[in-house]
């Protein structure tokens, strides 16, 4: 069986926000969160392995040596091959536009490690149409669990799990992954929790200017 542990904030992002049933991603996450929540992620892991760190203008790069995980060293190869200083929430926007491609990286390695298996359906038996259910459902129903007991508990969280729920909140997926009554009981925590971590703290600004730039560049449909 495939270790938690070994799986990137990224690969536990988006095994938290799949659809048990369809294999797909979650209908109800608004527009654009999951790729930020995607970029996001990758920048809160490459800060927390000691690689990238950011001051109110800039995020630079600390150390180049490569992580051993393809798509960290991807997105830590372009930061460090970018010649313009550029802010926090500019390499969110960036990297929210290559959010298909990480994506489809992530499912791959989800796949090869036997997380998710790749399942084909035909729509009118014509159009091709991919779906990934978990192979066994296990390392989701972890991450879900772990998450829940540490949101109902006064448990001092992991730097690992303290980054994801400060992402699943700064992005507004929480809200989609529990009920109304269950969200109100639990904000003091989830806010406790997304504060505990610096690079958390630090990131939800930039997520929130990256969002509202993003969404200011889509063309409106009249």
């Amino acid at each position: 069986m495939t270790s938690i542990n070994k799986l990137s904030l990224a690969e536990e992002l988006l095994l938290i926000t799949l659809d048990d049933e369809s294999g797909r991603l979650l209908d109800s996450i608004k527009p654009f969160a999951f790729e930020i929540a995607i970029a996001a992620s990758l920048i809160m892991e490459l800060s927390l392995k000691g690689k990238l760190d950011s001051d109110a203008e800039k995020l630079f790069v600390v150390s180049a040596d490569p992580t051993g995980n393809t798509i960290l060293d991807e997105a830590l190869t372009e930061i460090t091959t970018e010649k313009n200083s550029l802010s926090t929430s500019d390499w969110l926007n960036r990297f929210a536009r290559k959010g298909d491609d990480f994506s489809d990286q992530i499912i791959e390695s989800l796949v090869t490690k036997g997380v998710l298996q790749l399942v084909e359906k035909r729509l009118l038996w014509v159009l091709k149409t991919r779906a990934y259910p978990a192979t066994s459902g296990i390392e989701e129903r972890e991450v879900r669990a772990r998450i829940m007991h540490l949101l109902n508990s006064d448990e001092i969280p992991n730097p690992n799990d303290a980054l994801l729920v400060g992402l699943l909140s700064a992005t507004g997926i929480m809200s989609r992954l529990l009920s109304v009554s269950e969200l109100a009981r639990l904000q003091s925590r989830i806010d406790q929790i997304a504060n505990l971590e610096e690079i958390s703290r630090s990131l939800s600004a930039a997520i929130q200017e990256a969002w509202e730039l993003i969404i200011s560049q889509v063309p409106l449909i009249h």
